[in-house]
């Protein structure tokens, strides 16, 4: 592979570890051409999804895309209104509330969309595929459906105009996100077939950088097409952006080179903090306008948002007790706000390295989010758990689920029953290091491998040595130097920490390589390998 692609050795190693086992196989990352996508006309559901918009359009019907609160859904639902201003369209969007009204479909709201905006048709990004008799209400109403989704499919499809979804039909790219399913769906209307040329192109570019914070954020595999998509999108992100992701970029003090990491803990969860605290219409905003002083308003809002945001959730964090040593750790606290539950589940997850979920109960009703590390899946569970909840769906590694609270201790049984079992044929955890400092190219080569993230793993390496220089910063962050590395480590307040490690001290830990345009590399610390020896 190194001659193939004229590569560092180092760099062909990386990706060998990372199951790449023919030099074809890396043209996804270094050599992205629209050539190699798929043709969107393949993807179920695309020729009668681009029929129906295009016969709304033309007839001057009004539109209204029906999105989800996560950085996906919010993705998805900007980049479909791009496109419909592209060609014309008079539409407009909606995004679900999280607390009043919840994931999904919801006839209440289809009833109020009715009553003001009069829609002829509602287009659905990154959900609607369960949402049946929501549908044939909308019927009876006078409003047609396109379902745009990714989900888990149920036993039968909406009767929608079209039903657009990537695990039909043996699809060639099952890992596509809700964005990248909305894309391909705006590259068939855009009659960008089977691959866009000349303005297109630029366009659909400028549409990849949405696909690749939406598929980085949903923790989509980073292999095949999406790694085609993503890495494309990277590409434009790294070059000049309109004014509200140049707000978003300059909030995460992101610069120069952007690579999926920057993504995973910069922008997304800025976005997601949109939602997670109430209405996610304002991340929608921030991406869509085109006014440089609204850009900045809109960031104000978002950052201070997120600041809550990290504070709710610490706090939530710190009520639970510690992950049970059972297959599957799902906590109950009453009181949990209901935004940040997702990510204090993944947070346990990590830590004990089996599926963990967090519980909070509104009206008598448990609402759950479930994470689970790769090697399982949510959905079998799930359905194990199908004669106690109310509602249930999402991936393999995220999911969702509502049930009566009173019924606590029979979903927590059929979890543990289920996760035993999938624990049973799958391989242990292990941390999966790429050696020393040394054998790591550095960040201009590296970068040439992105989109490092879900199936295909930021490079970690083994340092070790006495500790030269450590101090606080930022609150509760160590930077610290160790002897014979020339860069930084940057070690993030987290559960998991020993006490601050003291000079003269002998450190031994798992770190990631980050680069900045700014300040250079410097090593971020994931895990002790051993004990801080004093």
């Amino acid at each position: 592979m190194a001659e193939a692609w004229d590569l560092d050795p180092r760099l062909a190693r990386l990706a060998w570890l990372r199951g790449v086992d023919r030099s074809e196989d890396l043209a996804w990352r270094l050599q992205p051409a629209w050539a190699r996508s798929t043709d969107p006309h393949l993807l179920p559901g695309v020729d009668g999804a681009a029929a129906r918009i295009r016969k709304a359009i033309e007839a001057r019907e009004r539109i209204v895309v029906y999105g989800d609160y996560d950085v996906d859904g919010v993705t998805a639902t900007a980049l479909l209104m791009r496109t419909l201003e592209r060609l014309g369209a008079d539409a407009s969007f909606f995004i679900p509330n999280r607390f009043s009204d919840g994931y999904g479909l919801h006839l209440d709201c289809i009833q109020d969309l009715k009553a003001t905006r009069d829609p002829g048709l509602l287009i659905s990004v990154d959900c609607g595929v369960r949402s049946l008799a929501e549908v044939v209400a909308s019927a009876e109403l006078g409003l047609d459906w396109v379902i745009t989704d990714h989900h888990a499919l149920g036993g039968e499809l909406p009767p929608a105009c079209a039903v657009v979804h990537p695990h039909l039909q043996d699809y060639a790219n099952p890992h596509l996100a809700g964005v990248g399913v909305a894309f391909k769906l705006a590259q068939a209307l855009l009659g960008a077939v089977p691959h866009p040329s000349g303005a297109d192109s630029a366009f659909l570019d400028g549409l990849l950088k949405l696909v690749a914070i939406g598929t980085v954020a949903d923790v989509m595999p980073l292999v095949g097409e999406n790694a085609l998509l993503v890495r494309r999108g990277l590409d434009s992100l790294s070059g000049r952006n309109g004014p509200g992701l140049a707000a978003l970029l300059k909030a995460a003090k992101k610069e120069g080179a952007i690579g999926a990491q920057d993504i995973a803990y910069g922008l997304a969860p800025r976005l997601n903090a949109v939602g997670r605290m109430g209405g996610a219409e304002d991340a929608v905003r921030l991406l869509l306008t085109k006014d440089s002083g609204e850009a900045d308003q809109l960031m104000a809002r978002v950052e201070a948002l997120n600041l809550e945001r990290r504070a709710i959730q610490q706090e939530v964090a710190d009520r639970l007790p510690a992950p049970m040593d059972a297959a599957f750790d799902l906590v109950l606290e009453p009181a949990a706000h209901k935004g940040v539950i997702g990510i204090v589940a993944g947070h346990r997850m990590r830590v004990s390295g089996r599926p963990s979920g967090v519980c909070t109960v509104l009206d008598g009703v448990a609402h759950c989010s479930l994470r689970a590390p790769e090697g399982y899946d949510l959905g079998e569970l799930l359905a194990l758990a199908q004669p106690f909840i109310l509602s249930g769906g999402g991936h393999r590694v995220a999911a969702g689920l509502s049930f009566e609270a009173a019924r606590f201790p029979f979903v927590l049984q059929a979890l543990q029953r289920g996760a035993a079992l999938q624990a049973d044929g799958r391989e242990q955890p292990a941390l999966r290091l790429d050696g020393g400092p040394e054998e790591l190219p550095e960040d201009a080569e590296l970068a040439r491998l992105e989109p490092f993230g879900q199936g295909f793993a930021p490079p970690l390496a083994r340092l070790e040595g006495t500790v030269t220089a450590s101090a606080v910063f930022s609150a509760d962050h160590w930077k610290l130097r160790l002897n014979g590395l020339s860069d930084p480590l940057t070690w993030f307040a987290n559960h998991e920490r020993p006490a601050q490690p003291r000079v003269g001290d002998r450190l031994c830990v798992a770190a990631a390589p980050q680069g900045s345009a700014r300040w250079g590399r410097s090593w971020l610390v994931d895990s002790v390998l051993g004990e801080v020896q004093p």
